[in-house]
């Protein structure tokens, strides 16, 4: 199971935590992941959900949500298998080539935010590093402060933070090197 290759994104930034993250756990091709959703208001009075939280079980499901209570001390987690569907079959479901942006909420500062959108910006298979995602920016003396805000994305693969590589070929990733260059390989081969 895995999402498609043109998979759009919307982000849409949050000035608070959410009051309460809905979450699941999820089999997928590269391991199980978490995901947490939030609801959102759309301009036409909907609900929708948007995704706040998308984390690779590193070691065990028990610490994968212990992550997420400590990364979002001001929400409730809440065990929501119903709500999340809802999100995993726009992501999952067997329309997904022809399905609508996925919404990702996002709590974040403008230049975090900027950084999230030019991570989202880089195409399947397109590797950079954190100085050329600087320049890339216009912001090419920022390289430390875009390295942070990498480190600080919460919705792992559609916000590609695995897409940045190190200039001096160390392959760090915080779900491990390995994984990383699964994904990687997986996105520059012609199967995906």
């Amino acid at each position: 199971m895995w999402f498609a290759q043109n998979a759009q994104v919307q982000l849409i930034p949050l000035e608070n935590p959410p009051k309460t993250i809905c979450y699941t756990f999820l089999a997928t091709k590269f391991g199980q992941m978490i995901m947490g959703v939030t609801k959102q208001s759309t301009v036409d009075s909907k609900d929708q959900f948007a995704i706040c939280v998308l984390y690779f079980v590193d070691k065990s499901v028990e610490k994968t949500y212990e992550e997420v209570r400590k990364r979002w001390p001001k929400s409730e987690l809440l065990k929501d298998d119903v709500a999340t569907q809802l999100v995993a079959d726009k992501l999952f479901g067997d329309d997904k080539e022809n399905s609508e942006a996925i919404p990702i909420a996002i709590v974040g500062t403008e230049f975090q935010m900027s950084v999230w959108r030019a991570l989202v910006d880089l195409k399947n298979g397109e590797t950079c590093t954190y100085s050329q995602l600087a320049e890339r920016m216009g912001r090419p003396a920022a390289i430390r402060a875009v390295a942070n805000a990498v480190a600080k994305n919460e919705v792992a693969i559609l916000i590609p933070c695995h897409r940045i590589v190190s200039q001096n070929g160390a392959s760090k990733y915080h779900w491990g090197a390995a994984l990383k260059q699964q994904l990687l390989d997986f996105e520059k081969s012609s199967n995906y």
